[in-house]
């Protein structure tokens, strides 16, 4: 300051945008703008703002690339924007990994309840798919919660750009 005084310049205080937000989304509010996670029947529903529109749904059974709607809304390089695309990236990874579980085992339990009504000879075949199954179910739960949590740090960093 007292440098400031003595070349005679005026200093201005520097105003801060949040978190290096672009003027289109500082405009928006983190209650119309921000994302949530909602339970849904076949997966995790990505929702804008507090009653807003379903932008994406990271399902279960055939789960498809949810980054590009958790993407910077303007275009733009918003801080966390890397973060928000890794664990969105992560998140589609584990799922699809866990999806392959699920199918398996639920195909698996379905052949084997069809073995299963064939009669004595084939009880032992529908055992064994049976137990099949159910093991490739037990693997994937583990791989479906951790794609959760990477979807729900993935919300995290995109709704750091509307903190004030």
């Amino acid at each position: 300051m007292l440098a400031g005084m003595l070349v005679g310049r005026p200093l201005h205080a520097q105003v801060m945008e949040s978190a290096g937000a672009s003027p289109a989304v500082a405009s928006c509010d983190y209650r119309r703008c921000a994302l949530t996670i909602a339970p849904r029947w076949n997966g995790l529903a990505v929702v804008a703002g507090d009653d807003g529109p379903t932008v994406a749904n990271l399902n279960f059974l055939l789960p498809h690339d949810v980054s590009a709607s958790l993407a910077d809304p303007t275009g733009g390089d918003p801080m966390g924007a890397d973060s928000v695309a890794a664990y969105a990236r992560r998140a589609v990874r584990l799922r699809r990994v866990g999806a392959a579980f699920t199918d398996a085992g639920l195909v698996l339990g379905a052949v084997a309840a069809l073995y299963a009504t064939q009669g004595e000879r084939h009880s032992s075949r529908a055992a064994s798919l049976a137990a099949a199954g159910a093991g490739a179910l037990v693997l994937s739960i583990p791989l479906q919660f951790a794609a959760d949590g990477a979807l729900s740090r993935a919300v995290w960093w995109h709704n750091l750009r509307y903190a004030r």
